[in-house]
């Protein structure tokens, strides 16, 4: 962990003084947690380690923290997502520092990125302190970089997330192609609602990948999907307790539109959208928590999980083009969804204004 990042931990536990905090973390980043748990250990404050999966910023341990009494939460390992908190958050981001797997991949970026002059860029929260310094390697090379600025969840200028491309997609009208440095699995994302080829530089295999075809190939399985749905009737509308993924007024919107055009629909809370939990109750599922589950996931179901907007597509309110046009994955919040139709389609018993 870079040291004056854990010097800003420990500056804000002394100005807060907590008693007690829930250390939250992903399964990479164990090793940066007990780092962090030693050094708050030390300065006498008591740690509780959250043993739950971190989906992402989204998903704060909040409910764990109050039941437990801790005074505040150490995120590692992403950036802030869920605004006004009611338990104080510190973000350990644990940003990369060593420029080498950036260097030693830049070969295969160019060579990817030849006949593309104009170049979107982007990357997830690890390796954004290496961005401004890859995109003057990009340019130096003879390409024009764009960075896009942050709006929506993002926090930081080229900043991406699994839902939320909104530094990237902002260009699309202004580079030939986007770069994004991190996974393949944030690169994918942004391939599936941008119109440009999307290159995906991963530090960690030192490959880059084009991601349209395989995009192309998403979107076809998650068209079945839409037409697999139109002949079910008891469907379940998932809304999830995690802090940031919880549209409980979408989901509630849904079920109303759903049962007033003759399908059995009820409204399913949960924390983990799963398929052993949910399976043989209904024959459809739609997804108002996180968007990429009904992509990455959608194998492990043997039932459509659609999102809320491909809902409108399987009703006919709007087509699978307009869709595409407004960002397949919607990325958060989802209320386009419910704001784009007339109040007659809307239940009574719901208002946008809800979500």
């Amino acid at each position: 962990m870079p040291s004056d990042e854990l010097e800003r931990l420990l500056a804000w536990v002394r100005e807060r003084s907590p008693r007690r905090v829930l250390l939250q973390a992903p399964p990479g980043l164990t090793k940066v947690a007990r780092e962090a748990a030693r050094a708050l250990g030390e300065m006498g404050v008591e740690v509780v380690v959250s043993g739950g999966m971190c989906w992402g910023g989204c998903d704060l341990a909040l409910r764990e923290a109050a039941e437990l009494g801790c005074d505040a939460i150490v995120h590692v390992g992403h950036a802030e997502f869920v605004r006004s908190p009611s338990i104080p958050v510190f973000y350990l981001e644990h940003r990369y520092q060593n420029y080498e797997p950036v260097a030693s991949l830049l070969p295969e970026m160019l060579k990817a990125l030849e006949g593309y002059r104009r170049v979107g860029l982007g990357a997830t929260v690890q390796y954004l302190d290496l961005l401004g310094r890859l995109a003057e390697d990009l340019r130096r090379a003879g390409h024009v970089v764009m960075i896009g600025r942050p709006s929506n969840h993002l926090r930081y200028s080229g900043q991406v997330l699994g839902c939320d491309y909104s530094t990237m997609t902002s260009l699309d009208g202004e580079v030939d192609a986007h770069l994004v440095f991190g996974s393949v699995f944030h690169g994918l994302g942004l391939a599936l609602i941008s119109r440009k080829e999307v290159f995906a530089a991963d530090p960690h295999s030192q490959k880059v990948v084009p991601l349209r075809e395989t995009a192309e190939k998403v979107l076809r399985k998650r068209y079945a999907q839409i037409l697999a749905f139109r002949s079910c009737r008891r469907v379940g509308v998932v809304v999830s307790v995690k802090p940031g993924q919880r549209y409980f007024g979408l989901a509630r919107w849904l079920v109303g539109l759903l049962r007033g055009r003759g399908f059995d629909a009820e409204l399913v809370v949960v924390d983990e959208v799963r398929a052993e939990d949910l399976e043989g109750r209904y024959e459809a599922l739609v997804n108002t928590a996180c968007p990429r589950l009904s992509v990455e996931d959608q194998d492990r179901f043997r039932v459509p999980v659609l999102l809320p907007g491909e809902v409108m597509v399987a009703l006919g309110l709007t087509s699978w083009e307009e869709l595409l046009r407004r960002g397949f994955l919607s990325s958060y919040p989802q209320s386009w969804v419910m704001e784009s139709w007339t109040s007659s389609a809307l239940p009574e018993s719901t208002s946008p204004s809800e979500v």
